[in-house]
């Protein structure tokens, strides 16, 4: 299985389905010291341990900070809601609609706060959906009051992994000030949250940006966002 970005082309998105995990796991060879060949390993489902009290504080608080998006999220104050449409490349407001719905290629679920200590950061969620509903990529990014990258999720779900009627991935990159990953986690269960085996399951590898900072997230994806 694969994936051909209908419109990636016209915005200049990453082709999916490619490759495996996309750029920097700078700690991986902690993970993978020892064995003879890496490329035998699937980087997607490492996981790394936090390694100073540091850079637990910085785990810490990017954890309460989701927990405000998500507070923020079940009160649907401050979001916008964008989507891109198979029809046309133009990202435009998202109005749920039955029969606009099935022709979504994007779409994305986007905030500018303050956390508790009045800071400003910046979230996205991205969707992008498969034409027959087979399987569906999440990413969600937080951006620091620096514009810096601080959190990337990606999500996959699948009815094709040959485990589970429907099976879920979540991985987790927490990020210090300069750019390094400094704690990752990886999980894979079905729809009951029931955790799934990875070596029986067939699951997707997809070539993606992470977009360090927010210039360079917003320069592939134009947001046009009502709040600056």
């Amino acid at each position: 299985m694969s994936f051909t970005c209908v419109l990636c082309s016209s915005l200049g998105y990453a082709q999916v389905g490619e490759s495996s995990f996309s750029e920097d796991n700078q700690n991986s060879e902690n993970v993978f010291e020892g064995e003879e060949n890496a490329d035998e390993y699937d980087e997607e489902a490492t996981i790394i341990e936090v390694e100073s009290s540091e850079y637990q504080e910085i785990v810490d608080a990017i954890y309460s900070l989701d927990d405000l998006i998500e507070d923020y999220k079940r009160q649907d104050t401050l979001f916008e809601y964008f989507a891109i449409y198979k029809y046309s490349p133009e990202i435009v407001a998202y109005i749920p609609s039955k029969e606009t719905d099935t022709m979504l290629a994007y779409r994305y679920d986007a905030m500018k706060g303050q956390n508790e200590q009045g800071e400003n950061f910046t979230y996205i969620k991205e969707y992008i959906f498969n034409n027959n509903s087979a399987w569906d990529f999440i990413y969600e990014r937080i951006y620091d009051k620096d514009s810096k990258l601080c959190y990337f999720v990606r999500r996959y779900n699948t009815y094709n992994s040959g485990c589970a009627e429907v099976a879920l991935e979540k991985s987790e990159y927490f990020f210090n000030p300069q750019g390094e990953v400094i704690m990752k986690t990886y999980s894979i269960y079905d729809s009951n949250n029931k955790e799934l085996d990875l070596d029986n399951c067939w699951m997707e590898r997809e070539s993606y940006e992470k977009y360090m900072t927010l210039e360079e997230f917003l320069q592939t994806h134009p947001i046009p966002f009502s709040i600056e």
